[in-house]
């Protein structure tokens, strides 16, 4: 065995280990958070639970609420980058997919749903989370567009469709991309219903 093949042997096996250690607290603090609240849960509950320490916890989430949406920080997946970037058409549907594909990479939509369904509380925390990552897609969405107005916009657009399919209580086996260019679309209809006269009076 080669000493390359060595090391990426040992870069595999840390990353599952980083991976499985992700998924233990995140389950850990998923169903406790879900059987007894947010409050009730304490960040030492979610250690206990998880078999880690607090250091250890606090390298992975910055809080018990982020544990459970499984939030991993604002990083877009590569590929889906690239793709985005080599689309042509539509600035809003490539943000769909983007956003889609970056949201597949995370915890199951149908999960969140439920948890947020029965635990309200964590909707101020998605909220903010959401506005950390916004960032992020507005200068990724800036690179295919030259105004930066315009890539706030789509963006603010596309992240509004995914808060509204967070909470619809409808599920789909649809990819979430595609999820978002529905509520998309409707979202537009709506506007262009706004916006038209009134009809003239019989």
């Amino acid at each position: 065995m080669t000493t390359i093949e060595t090391s990426s042997e040992a870069v595999g096996l840390r990353e599952r280990k980083k991976q499985q250690t992700r998924n233990a607290i995140h389950e850990a603090a998923f169903h406790l958070i879900d059987e007894q609240g947010l409050d009730a849960t304490t960040v030492e509950h979610i250690c206990r639970q998880a078999d880690v320490s607090g250091r250890t916890f606090f390298n992975y989430f910055p809080s018990k609420a982020a544990a459970a949406l499984q939030f991993q920080g604002a990083s877009i997946d590569p590929a889906a980058e690239a793709a985005f970037l080599a689309a042509r058409g539509s600035l809003v549907m490539a943000l769909c997919d983007v956003i889609g594909s970056n949201s597949e990479r995370g915890p199951s939509l149908a999960r969140m749903k439920h948890l947020v369904g029965r635990r309200p509380e964590l909707l101020t925390t998605a909220t903010q989370l959401m506005v950390e990552v916004r960032e992020t897609y507005i200068a990724l969405a800036a690179r295919r567009s030259s105004d930066r107005e315009q890539a706030e916009l789509a963006v603010s657009l596309v992240l509004a469709a995914l808060s509204r399919t967070m909470h619809d209580g409808r599920l789909s086996d649809e990819p979430i991309g595609e999820q978002l260019k529905s509520t998309v679309r409707m979202l537009l209809a709506v506007g262009d219903d706004d916006l038209q006269p009134p009809h003239p009076a019989q």
